[in-house]
């Protein structure tokens, strides 16, 4: 790690962050528990990174959920964000020039984080679209400055220590569109969340087993947990079935959703910095 990495990562801890590393080139920690691998300290992360000293020249993170940060993700790969965010902010009476008030990187993929303090949050959020090209982010993952993406650098344009609290009207992006989400997820979800804790409980039923572990599996990933605890917990399912899949059959099933998930990520790296 170079010095200039260190000193960044120093500063977002200094301001209350907490930082994790990716591999080289990518967005990800690949180890158990992801982007959770986070540290306030240089001391504690300094300990992590002499066990996994793959990570020593990898991207730098921080973990949304545990830092008192909101980050506005304006995408201009494709989409065109940051008109979206300037016609919001005028439809408020609000000078678009203000965001350059608070900490802005350019990120790798050529859009802006702007970086908002927020101390007091009162949900965990990941509000995607917001408005078109914008994303609401205070929970998951988010890489940061100085890392590198195929060649393509995040870089900070204003100085850290110049962060603003959040303003209001972050708190108003996409707030139309918030309880129809919600309501839209419900209303599609092929299983309910206790119907797949019952699964986990009493295994699958007899001609819904593969629908069934799939739609397990899928849910499981999406909480971001390890791939491999997730196919053991179908796998605890799966065993508790009057008439349990083969070991071959459900790994068939795991490695499909897998995949599945595998691209949808993709998709969200190439649509969002």
């Amino acid at each position: 790690m170079n010095d200039t990495t260190a000193k960044a990562i120093k500063s977002y801890m200094d301001l209350g962050a907490y930082v994790y590393m990716a591999l080289p080139n990518t967005k990800y920690n690949a180890e158990e528990g992801g982007y959770k691998n986070s540290f306030n300290h240089w001391e504690e992360l300094a300990e992590w990174l002499a066990k996994h000293p793959q990570y020593k020249g990898g991207n730098v993170g921080i973990d949304l959920d545990r830092s008192p940060l909101v980050v506005i993700d304006v995408d201009q790969h494709g989409k065109d964000g940051l008109h979206s965010l300037k016609d919001f902010l005028n439809r408020r009476k609000v000078d678009p020039a203000t965001i350059s008030d608070t900490y802005l990187e350019k990120t790798a993929g050529g859009g802006w984080h702007v970086f908002y303090k927020c101390e007091d949050k009162d949900t965990k959020q990941r509000l995607i679209s917001a408005m078109e090209g914008l994303d609401v982010l205070n929970s998951g993952g988010v890489i940061v400055a100085p890392s590198v993406i195929d060649g393509n650098k995040y870089k900070a344009t204003t100085e850290l220590a110049n962060i603003q609290d959040k303003p209001q009207w972050v708190d108003e992006l996409g707030q139309d569109k918030t309880n129809s989400k919600e309501q839209n997820s419900q209303r599609h979800a092929r299983y309910s969340v206790a119907e797949r804790w019952g699964m986990i409980a009493n295994g699958f039923e007899k001609g819904q087993r593969n629908d069934q572990a799939t739609s397990l599996i899928g849910w499981l990933l999406s909480y971001q947990l390890h791939p491999r605890k997730a196919l053991e917990i179908a796998e605890v399912a799966n065993d508790r079935s009057l008439e349990p899949l083969s070991y071959q059959e459900l790994e068939k099933v795991y490695t499909s959703v897998l995949k599945r998930e595998i691209a949808k990520a993709k998709r969200r790296e190439a649509n969002y910095g």
